[in-house]
């Protein structure tokens, strides 16, 4: 026999797997980071949302109204998510054998540096694309003409923040983080992006 107390419970379940059968699978397989930073930035904007955690996948999904989704996708842009996912060095240069030749590990270094760099320059407030390209000349000990290392900067960024005035200290990051580069062989190009309004 149904009690009462029983029949309320059954009804509450009902009612959250009516809720929940609504939503639409937006993103998949997020880090938990962006998962949580993405998840705030749409009930910050009254989106309804909300976040699981597959164990399988060991990732999480966001989940959002089916009639939302063009304006959760237009939000989550302008903050520049979902973050583009990097492809790691060991995926890039895989390992054929036990020993690797020297222009493989210069390949890794080269990319290791521009990575970490990169990564950095993510982490600025307003940032929603970092690119760095770092050239670390190979120079003969023998020759007495050393050719300098450069580095070369491609950063989009939400114009509602005034990253064009953060040139000098983007150049600055990017100069002590790689050894032998000078400030003046650091170049920095900073397009603001174009969004459509979401507001209607």
């Amino acid at each position: 026999m149904i009690t009462t107390k029983s029949a309320v419970q059954i009804a509450s379940l009902l009612v959250c797997l009516l809720l929940a059968g609504c939503k639409t699978e937006l993103y998949s397989n997020l880090p938990e980071n962006d998962a949580n930073s993405m998840l705030s930035i749409l009930l910050n904007n009254k989106i309804t949302a909300e976040k699981t955690y597959d164990k399988k996948a060991e990732a999480y999904f966001l989940h959002v109204e089916e009639s939302q989704i063009p304006q959760a996708v237009t939000i989550l842009k302008e903050y520049g998510y979902p973050k583009e996912k990097v492809a790691s060095i060991g995926e890039l240069f895989k390992k054929e054998g036990l020993i690797s030749s020297p222009l493989e590990e210069r390949a890794r270094f080269i990319f290791a540096l521009s990575q970490s760099v990169q990564e950095t320059l993510s982490q600025i407030d307003g940032v929603l694309v970092a690119r760095v390209h770092v050239v670390l000349p190979e120079n003969n000990p023998i020759e007495e003409e050393v050719k300098p290392s450069s580095a070369s900067v491609f950063i989009k960024y939400n114009p509602a923040y005034r990253l064009e005035d953060m040139k000098s200290e983007i150049k600055l990051i990017v100069e002590k983080s790689i050894e032998g580069l000078s400030y003046d062989k650091v170049s920095v190009v900073m397009v603001p992006a174009q969004f459509i309004s979401s507001s209607q």
